[in-house]
């Protein structure tokens, strides 16, 4: 079982990862986790409209339903030396427990002042308990 999970998207001089703490949940846990921005270049001008969080169940057919979100824009997050850090929590419901040929997916997306979009998916696990 994986303990953390990361998806890591660079763009405009920009790097995002986003990092959870777990990736197998169960009924009652909570998705949480943080968000990573980093700037790469000299460039300081904030370059970031927003970024997005969902959570999706993907059908075979490849057909997303999105199941959970979360949004934020870079206001006020906890500053670092190199970026900075946004801690998130999204709360699963019944929505979250998929059928035996669909998947979990969380997928951050950036938004850029410039309308780029870019995202990245990564496989999550919810289960009742019974």
């Amino acid at each position: 079982m994986l303990s953390k999970w990361l998806t890591s998207l660079e763009e405009n001089g920009v790097k995002v990862e986003t990092v959870i703490e777990k990736t197998e949940l169960v009924e009652g846990d909570i998705l949480n986790g943080s968000v990573y921005v980093t700037t790469l270049t000299e460039d300081e001008e904030d370059k970031i409209d927003y970024i997005s969080l969902k959570v999706l169940c993907e059908e075979m057919d490849g057909e997303l339903s999105i199941v959970g979100k979360h949004s934020f824009q870079l206001v006020g997050g906890i500053r670092s030396k190199d970026g900075e850090i946004i801690p998130f929590e999204i709360i699963p419901d019944e929505r979250w427990v998929c059928g035996k040929d669909e998947q979990l997916i969380l997928q951050t997306t950036v938004v850029f002042l410039d309308g780029v979009e870019i995202e990245e998916k990564g496989v999550i696990t919810y289960s009742t308990i019974e």
